[in-house]
């Protein structure tokens, strides 16, 4: 009986979250199938992976300027990172989304959500007594929530402490 791998998107950050997320993929072991979601202008991440798998990369809408008008361009980024990540999830077809806190996992869990994937998120495990900011999102989000810190585990019932990645 051939059995297929279940196929897993792995979302990857900038820094730590890349290094926590790929500590967790190696935990996890070549059963799977993985495919992998990097930010466009991310040019480290990728050559970290150990366990082979296609990676897609996606846009980040950016926030910074102070002119009114900019927020209409800036209506127009979120729209194409949304859609941009609508597509490599539509090309994947993951049974699966993991995440560790990368901001980039927000809009695609959404989306997976929507398309009944199971959402999994890792809060980074810099965050000890409340979450940042991708967390507060990916609690609302994930089916599964896990903490790396008991404290936090403590402040959100639906979140599962699961120790220490690092």
């Amino acid at each position: 009986m051939n059995k297929k791998k279940l196929k897993l998107l792995v979302i990857l950050g900038d820094g730590g979250h890349t290094t926590e997320m790929l500590v967790l993929v190696d935990l996890l072991g070549p059963k799977y199938d993985y495919a992998y979601l990097v930010s466009h202008d991310d040019l480290i991440s990728e050559g970290k992976i150990r366990i082979p798998g296609p990676v897609y990369r996606t846009f980040v809408p950016t926030h910074k300027h102070k002119r009114r008008w900019y927020h209409f361009l800036n209506l127009w980024n979120i729209l194409r990172f949304g859609l941009s990540e609508l597509g490599v999830l539509l090309k994947v077809r993951p049974q699966a989304i993991l995440s560790v806190g990368a901001g980039i996992a927000v809009p695609i869990s959404i989306w997976g959500r929507l398309l009944g994937v199971r959402v999994i998120h890792v809060e980074t495990g810099s965050r000890v007594y409340s979450m940042s900011t991708t967390g507060k999102w990916m609690y609302r989000i994930a089916h599964l929530f896990f903490v790396q810190w008991e404290p936090l585990q403590k402040k959100y019932p639906k979140a599962i402490y699961a120790g220490r990645l690092l």
